[in-house]
């Protein structure tokens, strides 16, 4: 099965259901971390959904781009930030030049990479991110499932791909493709599951 084209179906389904649900910025704190430890102002968000963090980049005078690759999400977020970069586009091949960007925000969307898949598109962050460069990297911890499509009755019943880890393993995995951990904290979302997000700042060595 491609996991990666049934989670992009799932969210054109749900675009504007989601963006409606989903729209209050939910990192705010790491946001202005993040606005604290990085050098220069022109930011790649991995996985821009429907604009949701574009327009607190955006407002605070960020050169934003932001790229996504359900077309659903990115012409809500057009609509909701018309003022925004957005293109339509794969992790894992990215169409831009080595050392573009001088930090990458990447919140609860490397979550939907398979796991066999996560270093070509670390190294293909690290390509386009200046070296020094930071991140931000949000992912769900793994409690008992490892990486599976995940089926919801909400917005209709729709299935999308979630891998889960946990904190050891993914602070390998940034590690062995050169990114050097500067923080992590943990944020708790207020639901059913009480899901908890690692939440990393990373420094690239390249």
């Amino acid at each position: 099965m491609d996991f990666k084209q049934k989670t992009k179906d799932a969210y054109d389904k749900i675009a504007l259901a989601y963006s409606k649900r989903n729209f209050d910025h939910f990192w705010i704190d790491e946001f202005e971390f993040f606005r604290s430890i990085i050098d220069g102002s022109k930011v790649i968000d991995l996985g821009c959904g429907a604009g949701r963090d574009a327009s607190v980049f955006v407002e605070k005078g960020f050169d934003y781009t932001g790229i996504d690759f359900s077309e659903g999400m990115l012409s809500v977020a057009r609509r909701r930030v018309p003022n925004g970069r957005f293109e339509q586009m794969d992790f894992s091949k990215m169409k831009f030049p080595d050392d573009t960007f001088d930090g990458f925000w990447a919140a609860a969307s490397l979550l939907h990479i398979p796991k066999k898949e996560i270093d070509r598109v670390l190294q293909e962050v690290k390509r386009i991110v200046k070296s020094g460069g930071v991140g931000f990297i949000s992912v769900r911890e793994k409690t008992q499932i490892d990486e599976a499509l995940v089926d919801e009755k909400k917005s209709g019943g729709i299935s999308r791909y979630f891998a889960f880890y946990e904190r050891n393993e993914f602070d390998k995995i940034l590690q062995d493709n050169g990114f050097l951990v500067m923080k992590i904290t943990t944020h708790t979302e207020n639901d059913k599951r009480a899901t908890n997000w690692l939440c990393y700042f990373v420094k690239n060595l390249s």
